[in-house]
């Protein structure tokens, strides 16, 4: 099975889960699986709005839902009858006829992203038009950059940069935020000499009036 056979994009309301069309329902269980317990504490708590890519049955779709609500913590807000629109929707665009401008308004926050799976070794240099999200670590002397956001499912210990195109709404999070150094635009932040920073839970590096500021991920339950 390839990596991107299942893909998240985020959006200002959470995070899409698309499917490929042409995955078996057993495959589907198994690659959520793969990609989303390494990191399980990570993602608790995250908002789903909703599967996209792939007819589901009403059966298979509440079983997904069930996984990721139950198994996995997180948020789902979607319903079955909005995947079938946005299926029909994607099929109708596809043969080239027109689709109805409020379906693109509610479509319009997507964002892309580069989804790594693996560790990025020291001296590796990432970059992406869009978001970059890592499934592994990042290690010291490894270096992304991403004119959107980065998200790091692990120890994040090397040099990140996001928003390379000056959007300082981008940020960095990681489960565990430990890095060389961090820069959102053109703002930079680094750690004291010989220390870095040490969290215990998911963190994310923001721009709060001009500087970078480390607050948690999820914030306060």
């Amino acid at each position: 099975m390839k990596d991107n056979a299942i893909v998240f994009k985020g959006t200002k309301e959470g995070l899409y889960i698309v499917l490929k069309e042409e995955m078996i329902f057993d495959d589907i269980i198994h690659e959520l699986e793969n990609k989303i317990k390494p990191s399980k504490r990570f993602f608790e708590g995250a908002k789903i709005v909703n599967f996209k890519g792939k007819n589901l049955t009403p059966g298979e779709y509440e079983e997904l839902v069930d996984i990721l609500q139950n198994q996995y913590g997180m948020q789902f807000l979607g319903d079955y009858d909005s995947l079938c629109r946005s299926t029909a929707l994607s099929k109708e665009e596809s043969k080239g006829q027109l689709i109805p401008e409020p379906v693109k308004q509610s479509l319009g926050n997507e964002e892309t992203a580069l989804f790594i799976k693996g560790t990025i070794r020291s001296g590796q240099l990432i970059k992406a038009n869009g978001n970059i999200v890592v499934l592994g670590d990042v290690n010291p002397g490894a270096y992304l950059e991403a004119t959107g956001s980065i998200i790091v499912m692990g120890n994040m210990r090397g040099t990140g940069h996001s928003g390379t195109q000056g959007d300082y709404n981008t940020y960095i999070a990681a489960f565990r935020l430990e890095p060389m150094q961090l820069r959102i635009g053109d703002i930079i932040n680094r750690p004291p000499d010989g220390k870095q920073y040490k969290s215990k839970v998911p963190e994310m590096a923001v721009v709060r009036k001009g500087m970078i500021i480390v607050e948690p991920y999820l914030g306060k339950k």
